[in-house]
């Protein structure tokens, strides 16, 4: 936890400084930088778990939210939400995306956790858990499948339950870094976490045999504190993987497309039947998947999408006579 002084707000009067581990329905669960564990309301501001705060001293409120070093962000899928972002995760060092190896791993889902990791400015590995339910040839075959994709990206084969693969995942979480897990539904995130910590902190629920889908067991993010000095973000299963605007999130999960692309004839070649395009020519030859440019041409689009809504919603806003103040 970094320490931030006692401050001064705008009307003299003294908040203390501390660190969100937890939101509940407006109220945030802070940890003071004395150690003390107190809960406020969030009031006119945007707060997400790992945030850096100022709280009144009479705990009332945050009253001021520190710039964030990196978010994990995507488009809200709250009703009535179009055009807003939800933080997942703040102030983060390592972003973990499980995936169970006896499950129904996606190459396509991968893709999305990566743009997501990478525009968050965390450093992005996969996990694959529950090793021990398959035999090492299989879970080597998933490994393989996964690191088509995931190009760079280094991948940590686990089991929970024997143990195998945790010291991976302890060497990406040294002690004063924040990582957090991401992931969908029964991948294991919760009894990995606990494995980590070394002791029971998340529920766990049991997974159906027939599509080895599980429920929710994380029913809220919250920051906990790992034996090795780390702490680790713990976040609901994402059921839907949404973008939200890329930075350079899509052009580095997609590296293979781009560098194929700045040998085609045009800067601006769309890939689709320009001549001496580089990109076709890769594919046409077998060098290059044609699912992964569709892939990313989906992605481009979707993240197109969440800029027209935002810029609707802005327009809204103006109609209505106020514009939301900025978040940090």
């Amino acid at each position: 936890m970094n320490a931030h002084v006692t401050a001064e707000n705008t009307v003299g009067s003294s908040v203390l400084s501390g660190r969100i581990t937890r939101l509940d329905r407006g109220w945030s669960t802070v940890l003071l930088d004395d150690g003390e564990i107190v809960r406020v309301r969030n009031l006119g501001v945007e707060v997400a778990v790992g945030d850096f705060v100022e709280v009144s001293s009479d705990y009332e409120r945050v009253e001021r939210v520190h710039v964030r070093r990196s978010a994990l962000t995507r488009r809200s899928s709250f009703e009535g939400a179009r055009g807003a972002r939800q933080i997942v995760a703040s102030n983060i060092d390592v972003v973990f995306v499980v995936h169970a190896v006896n499950g129904a791993v996606s190459q396509r889902r991968l893709e999305r956790e990566l743009v997501l990791a990478f525009d968050s400015g965390a450093t992005p590995v996969v996990v694959l858990t529950k090793i021990d339910t398959v035999s090492t040839e299989e879970a080597h075959v998933v490994k393989e499948s996964l690191s088509q994709v995931a190009l760079g990206v280094d991948i940590v084969l686990v089991s929970s339950r024997t143990g195998v693969g945790l010291d991976l995942i302890r060497a990406h979480s040294p002690a004063g870094t924040t990582v957090a897990f991401i992931g969908a539904s029964g991948v294991g995130k919760s009894t990995l976490i606990n494995a980590l910590v070394g002791h029971e902190v998340q529920r766990t629920a049991e997974v159906r045999e027939d599509d080895q889908r599980g429920r929710h067991t994380t029913v809220a993010a919250e920051l906990i504190a790992l034996p090795g000095g780390a702490w680790l973000l713990d976040t609901p299963g994402l059921r839907a993987v949404t973008l939200w605007t890329s930075g350079i999130g899509i052009e580095r999960a997609f590296r293979d497309v781009f560098t194929v692309a700045d040998n085609c004839r045009f800067r601006d070649c769309k890939h689709l039947d320009e001549p001496n395009c580089a990109v076709l020519e890769a594919i046409e030859a077998g060098t290059l998947s044609a699912a992964r440019l569709a892939s990313m041409r989906q992605l481009v689009a979707e993240e197109l999408s969440v800029e027209e809504e935002q810029i609707e919603r802005e327009r809204a806003e103006d109609r209505r006579g106020f514009r939301r103040k900025k978040p940090q």
